[in-house]
């Protein structure tokens, strides 16, 4: 895996440049005989890419399913049936399906690939608010619902087995299973508490809640890496907790900080064979100006960047608000046909986005052909060559300019205003946010999924300016 170099995210100019390069090229899909146009991967030429955007799903229409069966329509209605994925947090993939903890909508939605169809998990009111899901090897399902302050078991057959940690007045964010245990991130004593998974009893507790460097302010997200160390997200802090086998704080990676490689808001967590770190930064944040980071990092086993990828946007490869980061070596048959000829996938990458069209995003991890001489082909080609912060309005040349570079030029403006509203929006600001929507749909130069999702914005701020209410903090 190549080092990249580090920027700083408040460089707005830089991630518009990404949003540039969408509006004049379009986006990567599969072609007949598996020919892909415009395939997305990170890192940009002329480095060899280690990643390429493969799909996304945000509901049956992705799978070409038609929605839940008869049964469900009958109990759930059939506005249900066709909202697809609305919030999602958590996320696993297991024998071919993937099982998603819709926050919206308070469910557990499955996406059967194999069979192209889409259901739900259970319909037991006993499960309020899932956030998170881990599956065991053997199809053991665990969901963490912090609301109703337990862990929900389903079996294979996904029948609910049994309910842990009930009587402990836990809040559990996350879940995950090695060997007899269970570990839970508990929200409500920013503690890793660890249960026996069969009787539910409490075992032991991991941290200690806190404002000294050592200890937990807002536990998030968790994952076991390939020695049995336990690593652990504090949103707040701004740092990963690694724990070794016996529970003992080993070190802490990362700050709060505005460099690529500081976090604002890491949440999801995930650990390779090889021992990188995968960790998703949803933070959007201010420090004297907006910026956003919404981009996954991987570090090496010191703790040293090696590369991140995504960017905040709604197109292809982007994030808005990402949650949770899943790697999975089992089901890469299914995407192996989004890949370019010649790659060699080793694993799939799974990152879910509460914001936007694309709910849940597949990269690919592995090795690819060489890509140099299609530099057009990478979006993020485009950040090398992005403007310092904050660039002024692009005023007219005193010389003609060709009907080519006068659309190039305003692609770069509007490109510019999305980003810049998109921050607005996100930090609260939404006179400023509903200003630049507007512009942006009306110069006619994006594409129809984002006139969708702009307007859905528009009419959020349009309800929230009537009603008085201020930005959501998240």
């Amino acid at each position: 895996m190549h080092v990249r170099s580090v920027f700083a995210p408040r460089d707005a100019a830089r991630a518009a440049s990404v949003v540039v390069f969408y509006l004049l090229c379009g986006c990567g899909a599969p072609q007949r005989g598996g020919e892909i146009a415009n395939p997305i991967f990170f890192p940009a030429a002329p480095e060899q890419p280690r990643l390429q955007f493969l799909k996304s799903f945000s509901g049956p229409a992705d799978l070409g399913a038609s929605g839940p069966g008869g049964f469900e329509r009958f109990v759930l209605g059939q506005a249900e049936q066709q909202e697809g994925i609305t919030t999602p947090y958590g996320l696993a993939i297991h024998d071919g399906k993937i099982y998603v903890c819709d926050v919206g909508t308070r469910r557990v939605k499955i996406l059967d690939l194999r069979n192209r169809t889409f259901s739900y998990l259970t319909e037991d009111r006993r499960l309020v608010n899932p956030v998170n899901i881990f599956i065991d090897d053997d199809g053991t399902k665990y969901v963490a619902d912090p609301t109703a302050g337990a862990v929900f078991v389903f079996d294979a057959s996904d029948t609910l087995a049994a309910i842990l940690g009930k009587e402990l007045q836990i809040s559990p964010l996350d879940v995950v299973v090695r060997g007899p245990n269970c570990y839970v991130t508990d929200y409500r004593s920013n503690q890793v508490v660890v249960l026996d998974k069969a009787t539910g009893r409490e075992i032991s507790r991991i941290g200690q809640a806190g404002t000294a460097d050592d200890q937990f302010q807002l536990i998030s997200d968790l994952t076991f890496g390939p020695k049995g160390h336990l690593y652990v997200t504090d949103k707040l802090k701004a740092k990963v907790f690694e724990f070794d086998p016996s529970g003992k704080l080993v070190r802490t990676l990362g700050r709060l900080g505005d460099n690529i490689d500081e976090f604002v808001r890491p949440k999801g967590i995930a650990v390779d064979k090889a021992g990188r770190i995968w960790v998703v930064d949803a933070g959007v944040s201010i420090t004297g100006s907006i910026w956003s980071t919404e981009v996954a990092k991987i570090y090496d086993q010191q703790g040293r960047l090696l590369l991140f990828f995504g960017g905040p946007g709604n197109l292809p490869g982007m994030m808005n608000l990402p949650a949770t980061i899943v790697l999975d070596y089992d089901n890469i048959d299914l995407f192996e046909p989004y890949a370019v000829r010649g790659a060699r996938l080793e694993f799939l990458v799974l990152v879910t986005n509460q914001y936007g069209p694309n709910k849940i995003s597949v990269y690919g991890f592995g090795q690819f052909p060489d890509v140099s001489t299609t530099a057009a082909s990478t979006p993020m080609a485009a950040v090398k060559e992005a403007r310092e912060t904050r660039t002024p309005p692009v005023t007219p040349e005193p010389r003609p300019q060709t009907d080519s570079a006068r659309q190039q030029q305003r692609a770069e403006e509007i490109a510019r205003l999305y980003y810049q509203s998109m921050t607005f929006y996100r930090a609260g600001h939404l006179e400023e946010a509903r200003a630049g929507f507007v512009e942006v749909l009306e110069s006619g130069l994006i594409p129809p999924p984002m006139e969708e999702t702009l307007k859905r914005y528009l009419q959020d701020i349009d309800q929230r300016l009537k009603s008085g209410r201020g930005a959501e903090r998240r």
